[in-house]
């Protein structure tokens, strides 16, 4: 791009939407978002499409002000926005009479989980004057999935480490009536294993911290400081830089509140949170006091204790719990024999355990979320949002980081289909010029 003006936009300030540029390649699409991001203009179009450059600050723009300078505006209107993108679907849904979908597509570390919730804010925002209890509701949600799915990588500090597809429902008058949550892939080794400077999820953290806070709750829910786990010790990484993860655990509290789940099973998820960390702490030993050939193991005496800690967590009798962590079975024909496990089955019988507890909880809390703002007989009308998990590159890369990858590679795939051959078959098909744009596929 050359110095001067182009459709009346100063072209050394960037241009808002990169169709209108003659020479596009990869340099001057990364020169224009790069002079747009220099004065903090994150946002650029390329035609439908939105490109949104993470400026890792709090930058002013997503106030009730903002709200409403881009509602019943079309897309293209104003400076490019979230709130512009998500206005296009709310006014394309009931003008098109069509349902909507918003993809939220970048590497691990791009803006995606802060989009997500701008966009549902924007949402809820414009669809009444007042703020109702199931909008309020949906953005509570939004807390509680957060707080169980997210953690820290070397890239990110709240990365999402699992995928939703997130249907917000609208009654015939287009408010918003309830919303639907479909969750994929929640990353099950990062709660037994995280690499260096990384963290477990984040709600670990925030139970620990309000446990070192308030001595009543450590003591209900047996918690202890963060560097006595193993399944929080182990990266060198237990705080983040300007958050309180005390104060995140009451926002998480009261938000637990609004999605309605009851006191009780509050506290036992927080028990079998507690729970997940003591069993980490299980470390086996050889059995030597018995006649063995076979490496089978036994528990140390500070196993015995947490075996003992971890039954009154889960209410279970600690017998049976330790036959669990020292026997499997197999069922032949209906005939089911123990098998003593041996040193480095028992440790991954541990970890295996840890990550049933983590997910099933997980699995239980979209279950609920998903019953308290069933929007009931108006599921017809919805705006989708899709929030993947980022793209990542580990020194280490489980079968899990393989299936995120993957995930990934077909909705960029999805994107280069839509952007890319679509539009040039739409051109070629009404036999409009145009130099062919070659694309990885």
């Amino acid at each position: 791009m050359k110095s001067g003006t182009m459709n009346g936009v100063d072209v050394d300030d960037g241009v808002p939407d990169m169709t209108v540029i003659s020479d596009i390649d990869e340099h001057g699409i990364n020169k224009n978002l790069q002079k747009r991001y220099k004065k903090n203009k994150i946002y650029t179009y390329t035609g439908p499409i939105l490109v949104a450059v993470n400026p890792y600050q709090e930058l002013p723009f997503y106030d009730h002000a903002t709200v409403f300078a881009y509602h019943g505006h079309k897309i293209g209107t104003k400076d490019p926005h979230v709130f512009a993108i998500a206005e296009a679907a709310y006014r394309s849904l009931q003008t098109e009479e069509m349902n909507q979908s918003l993809v939220i597509s970048g590497e691990s570390g791009a803006g995606k989980t802060e989009t997500t919730k701008f966009i549902l804010e924007y949402l809820c925002s414009v669809t009444a004057n007042i703020s109702t209890w199931v909008q309020q509701q949906i953005l509570e949600a939004n807390t509680i999935l957060e707080a169980f799915g997210n953690a820290k990588t070397i890239r990110n500090d709240n990365s999402s480490r699992f995928g939703r597809f997130m249907q917000v429902c609208f009654e015939p008058g287009f408010k918003i009536a309830g919303c639907v949550i479909q969750d994929y892939l929640l990353e099950q080794s990062r709660i037994t294993h995280q690499s260096s400077k990384e963290r477990n999820y984040h709600i670990f953290y925030q139970l620990t911290a309000a446990a070192q806070r308030d001595t009543s709750l450590a003591n209900q829910y047996q918690v202890h400081p963060p560097s006595t786990y193993h399944y929080l010790n182990q990266s060198g990484c237990t705080k983040l830089d300007g958050v309180d993860d005390a104060a995140k655990f009451d926002a998480l509290r009261l938000a637990f509140e609004v999605v309605q789940i009851p006191r009780e099973s509050s506290d036992t998820i927080f028990s079998v949170l507690s729970a997940i960390l003591w069993l980490g702490n299980l470390s086996y030993q050889q059995d030597t006091e018995s006649d063995n050939h076979n490496e089978n193991v036994t528990l140390t005496k500070e196993d015995q204790k947490i075996i003992q800690t971890v039954s009154q967590l889960l209410g279970i009798e600690a017998e049976k719990l330790k036959q669990v962590a020292l026997v499997r079975q197999i069922n032949i024909s209906g005939n089911v024999t123990e098998i003593p496990l041996k040193l480095r089955e028992a440790r991954e019988h541990r970890h295996a355990m840890g990550k049933a507890l983590y997910s099933r909880t997980f699995a239980w809390l979209v279950d609920h979320i998903n019953k308290c703002t069933n929007p009931g007989k108006d599921m017809t009308q919805f705006i989708g949002i899709l929030d993947i998990f980022g793209f990542e590159n580990f020194s280490t890369n489980s079968f899990e980081q393989l299936c995120i990858n993957y995930t990934n590679e077909k909705l960029h795939m999805f994107f280069n289909h839509y952007v890319f051959k679509i539009e040039q078959e739409t051109y070629a098909a009404e036999e409009i010029k145009f130099s062919h744009i070659t694309f990885t596929d």
